[in-house]
């Protein structure tokens, strides 16, 4: 008796692998087999494949299907379930892709990537699922077993290689200073090439979703805490905070188990030269239970539901540049918008049109552009509406649009001074002197260091705010690294409030002040707050640290519910680079999410994609008759 089976794999964004996949199997003759794909009104992507067939050969198919599907990390649900006629009775008649879209797979993996095989190092080994060996580069092509055995053992006495091929140097060792990106002049995290995944729960915060994420077929960049009590890992000399990955070529695959052969857990990566890695950075963070990029790194087509007001919309960070641009030829959906990224050194952001904007300066409200971005999935425009927009970068927000879809800002971050001596300053002329006079006395180091603190670039955000209050909470630093005291004290204490397992925390203040035109923060209070635990005796770094983020994750909640009664909030977008910090996306996924919706779009990123096609949606002011 013939059964008739649906296998269906749901996706926050499209998976090339999954899609290969489908047409080989609808190729498949021995079976009856379609295919489809289509996606939600929520846009993610389903996967679906049809069989008829007997028991014996579904229960074989299954089988065959959860091995060649492997894991992608936009994978968030699969499905089987018996169907009674078939969603989709013809095959695609879509152009057959001979290779999968994977630089190495399941099937030649293990040949050339086991140091059991006899076939190990063998990177140009024919895999005929995948055909990885088509896809080497031409350093990588010369390459043979005896080559990349060479390699390791010139890196094992010596602890550092450059590998050209790769355009990367490999060390054992952790440089004593920090790696500093000469164009952008700013520290960049050390980068871990994991040789042995078994050893990475022994000092990396790390969990299930996280492991799964680094194996998963993308082989993504994530940035993991450590958890030891001296706060870094063996061989270390200063971080908290590491960008992990695995390897996600045949030649690092290769290094990798050959090391860790050799006892070599990890390996720290940096490039040769800047923006030279061929193989685009995907960084994730987990925002309300599901990965997103943290900013897009590669130009591409994006599908929006809502038309377009503007021909091209630009917005730039200190380390890439967003074009994006309009090119729908129809009112039709969905609307084709072309997404170009490319690096870039200067901040600067606008939006090109014909026509101005409707309110005056609207345009300088990137949180207003984000929101816009993030839901332009939707065809109906944005209404009860608010966005928290935190940026490391860029002036951090909250707004709001009513049932009219009128913009309001409700918050802009205070702007911190951005030398240790005014903050003190001003901090002296608040309510909060007695408080910094007695924390003089207790903690002069940390006094002196709060004095000598220098912060750059945008100030108006959680960031500055979170290095001060690591100072006073006593996060270390490496003092022979003060080029890179500001990113060092930000880590620390994001990797402290990561490290806490205790279940109450102290509460700390902020409190909202009035300005002219929006509420601000007074950050002086903030501080004196966590000055008054530490001279009450409080020694617990971790406690304090997360009870920063739990606190302000709390106090967000309370404003959030008093602008609910004002304009009805049905949705809450998040948007900003800060959201990569766990701590603060974790809590206010707990405070905020029990009460309102939140939203991400996983088809663009936190910050950057979001805002540059928020910036083509941005409204027309009518001029002359048609004001």
């Amino acid at each position: 008796m013939k059964h008739f089976i649906q296998f269906e794999f749901i996706c926050l964004k499209s998976v090339p692998l999954y899609e290969h996949l489908c047409q080989q199997y609808a190729l498949d003759t021995a079976l009856s087999i379609n295919f489809g794909i289509i996606t939600d009104e929520q846009q993610h992507i389903h996967y679906i494949i049809e069989a008829c067939a007997e028991q014996a050969e579904l229960e074989q198919l299954a089988d065959k299907i959860a091995a060649d599907f492997l894991l992608s990390v936009w994978l968030v649900d699969t499905n089987i379930q018996r169907m009674s006629e078939p969603q989709f009775p013809i095959s695609a008649t879509q152009r057959k892709t001979d290779a999968a879209p994977l630089l190495f797979c399941q099937h030649c993996q293990p040949l050339f990537g086991d140091n059991q095989s006899p076939q190990f190092g063998k990177i140009n080994l024919v895999c005929h699922h995948c055909h990885g060996e088509t896809k080497l580069t031409a350093a990588q092509q010369g390459l043979t077993q005896h080559d990349i055995h060479a390699l390791v053992d010139t890196l094992l006495p010596k602890g550092t290689l450059a590998l050209n091929s790769e355009a990367l140097m490999l060390s054992i060792k952790e440089p004593l200073q920090p790696v500093i990106n000469q164009n952008q002049a700013s520290y960049v995290r050390p980068h871990i090439l994991i040789c042995n995944p078994n050893t990475l729960n022994a000092q990396l915060t790390v969990n299930d979703y996280q492991i799964l994420a680094l194996s998963s077929i993308e082989k993504p960049i994530l940035t993991l805490a450590s958890c030891d009590k001296q706060h870094s890992l063996e061989n270390c000399t200063h971080a908290v905070r590491y960008d992990v990955q695995f390897a996600y070529n045949r030649l690092l695959q290769v290094i990798c188990e050959r090391l860790r052969q050799k006892g070599i857990n990890w390996v720290y990566l940096s490039p040769l030269t800047d923006f030279s890695n061929s193989n685009p950075e995907l960084r994730l963070a987990r925002v309300n239970q599901q990965w997103i990029e943290i900013g897009k790194t590669s130009t591409t087509e994006v599908d929006i539901a809502t038309p377009c007001l503007h021909q091209q919309s630009r917005f730039s960070n200190s380390t890439r540049q967003y074009i994006a641009e309009d090119k729908s030829t129809s009112n039709r959906l969905p609307h084709q918008v072309h997404l170009s990224c490319a690096p870039q050194q200067h901040t600067d952001f606008e939006s090109l049109s014909s026509e101005p904007i409707t309110h005056k300066n609207m345009e300088q409200h990137l949180g207003y552009r984000a929101l816009l971005g993030s839901l332009s999935n939707y065809s109906d425009k944005p209404k009860h509406a608010a966005v928290l927009y935190f940026s490391q970068q860029q002036i951090s927000e909250i707004a709001t649009i009513d049932g009219q879809s009128q913009f309001e800002c409700f918050f802009k971050f205070a702007e911190i001074p951005q030398n240790g001596y005014e903050i003190c300053h001003q901090l002296l002329s608040s309510k909060q002197a007695p408080l910094l006079v007695k924390y003089k006395q207790q903690f002069p180091k940390s006094y002196l260091r709060l004095l000598d603190l220098k912060l750059h670039n945008e100030t108006a955000n959680l960031s500055s705010l979170l290095t001060v209050a690591a100072i006073i909470i006593g996060c270390p630093v490496n003092e022979n690294a003060q080029h890179a005291v500001h990113q060092q004290l930000l880590d620390g204490i994001i990797s402290s409030a990561e490290c806490y397992r205790g279940n109450n925390a102290p509460r700390i203040d902020f409190p909202l002040i009035k300005g002219e035109a929006v509420r601000s923060l007074n950050w002086c209070k903030t501080l004196g707050t966590l000055m008054s635990f530490k001279i009450a005796g409080e020694e617990d770094k971790a406690k304090l640290a997360y009870g920063f983020f739990d606190s302000f994750a709390d106090f967000l909640s309370n404003w959030l519910e008093h602008l609910d009664q004002n304009i009805g909030i049905k949705q809450i977008v998040l948007a900003g680079t800060e959201f990569s910090y766990p701590p603060l996306a974790k809590q206010i996924q707990l405070r905020i999410g029990k009460n309102f919706p939140l939203t991400v779009n996983p088809q663009l990123d936190l910050e950057g994609a979001n805002i540059a096609i928020g910036g083509l949606l941005l409204p027309i002011r009518r001029r002359g008759n048609h004001a």
